[in-house]
C-alpha cells in the first residue's frame, strides 16, 4: 500500500511538473515574434493595420510605390499566380493576397525576412494562398527555390539595386555583386512564366536600370519602363523606385502591354 501511494505521488508529481513546462513553453514561445519586431509600420495599403519589421528585415515602401498602386488599382493580380523574390517584410505579396492573387510564393535569403512575412500573414490573416521559400546562401540565385517546370503568371521583385559585394544577410536586399542575381533573374523568366505572363521590377538605381536594359535582349526579353521620369534628370541613386516590366521576345508584332 505505502509503495502504492508513494508511486501514485510520484505519477502525479511528474504529471504537474509536465504541465509547468507546457505552459513555460507556451508563455515563452508566444511573444518571441513580437520581441523580433523593430519598427511597426503603418501604409496605405493597409490603412486600419499594422505591417512589422524584423531585425535585418529590409523596409523602404518607396521603393515600390508604382507597383502597389498599380496592385491596388487594377486587375493585375486578380485570380493570378505570383512569384516575389527577395520578399523582405512579404508588403508586396501581402498586397497581392489582398488584392486577390490566387496563390503567391515568396522568396528571401534571409531567414528573418521568412518569419517575418510569416508573422505579418498570420497577424493579416493572409496566409491561406501564400507559401514561403527560403533561399540558401550557397545557391542565391533568382530561381534556386523554384522548381524546373513551375511558372507563374506574374513575377515580381524589388531586387538589390547596386553593384556591390554585401557583407552581412541584411546587405542582401541592398548590395547585387556584379548584378549576379539579375542575370539569374533575367536567365530563367522564359522558363518561369506562364504564357503571356511578364515581370515588373522595381529598381532606384540609373546604373541597374541601364544594364538591365543592355542585358534583357540578350536573353531575349523585351524591356518597358513604366514611368515618366528620364533617367539622365535622376541621381544615380533615387526614390520613388521605378517600375520596370520585362516580358519574353515575340516574334510578332509587340504586345503594347
Amino acid at each position: 500500500m505505502r509503495i502504492g501511494a508513494i508511486l501514485v505521488s510520484i505519477a502525479m508529481s511528474l504529471v504537474v511538473l509536465t504541465l509547468f513546462f507546457v505552459w513555460r513553453t507556451d508563455a515563452t514561445q508566444q511573444p518571441i515574434a513580437d520581441d523580433q519586431v523593430k519598427h511597426w509600420h503603418r501604409i496605405e495599403d493597409f490603412p486600419d493595420q499594422q505591417i512589422a519589421q524584423f531585425e535585418t528585415v529590409f523596409w523602404e515602401p518607396r521603393d515600390t510605390e508604382s507597383l502597389r498602386q498599380l496592385i491596388r488599382d487594377t486587375s493585375l493580380v486578380q485570380n493570378k499566380t505570383v512569384l516575389e523574390i527577395g520578399t523582405g517584410t512579404g508588403l508586396i505579396s501581402l498586397c497581392c493576397l489582398r488584392a486577390g492573387a490566387s496563390r503567391v510564393v515568396a522568396t528571401d535569403i534571409n531567414p528573418a525576412a521568412i518569419a517575418n512575412v510569416r508573422f505579418n500573414v498570420e497577424q493579416l490573416q493572409l496566409d491561406e494562398r501564400l507559401e514561403l521559400r527560403t533561399v540558401p546562401l550557397d545557391d542565391p540565385g533568382a530561381f534556386s527555390v523554384v522548381g524546373e517546370s513551375e511558372q507563374f503568371d506574374l513575377i515580381i521583385s524589388n531586387p538589390p539595386w547596386e553593384n556591390q559585394r554585401p557583407q552581412s544577410i541584411d546587405q542582401y536586399a541592398l548590395y547585387d555583386e556584379d548584378f549576379a542575381l539579375m542575370h539569374s533573374l533575367l536567365a530563367g523568366l522564359k522558363e518561369h512564366l506562364a504564357p503571356g505572363g511578364k515581370a515588373l521590377l522595381a529598381y532606384g538605381c540609373v546604373d541597374a536600370i541601364k544594364t538591365l536594359c543592355r542585358l534583357a535582349p540578350e536573353y531575349k526579353l523585351q524591356v518597358r519602363q513604366l514611368d515618366d521620369r528620364h533617367l539622365d534628370d535622376l541621381s544615380e541613386v533615387f526614390l520613388p523606385g521605378m517600375l520596370i516590366q520585362v516580358k519574353p521576345l515575340v516574334s510578332t508584332e509587340s504586345d503594347p502591354n
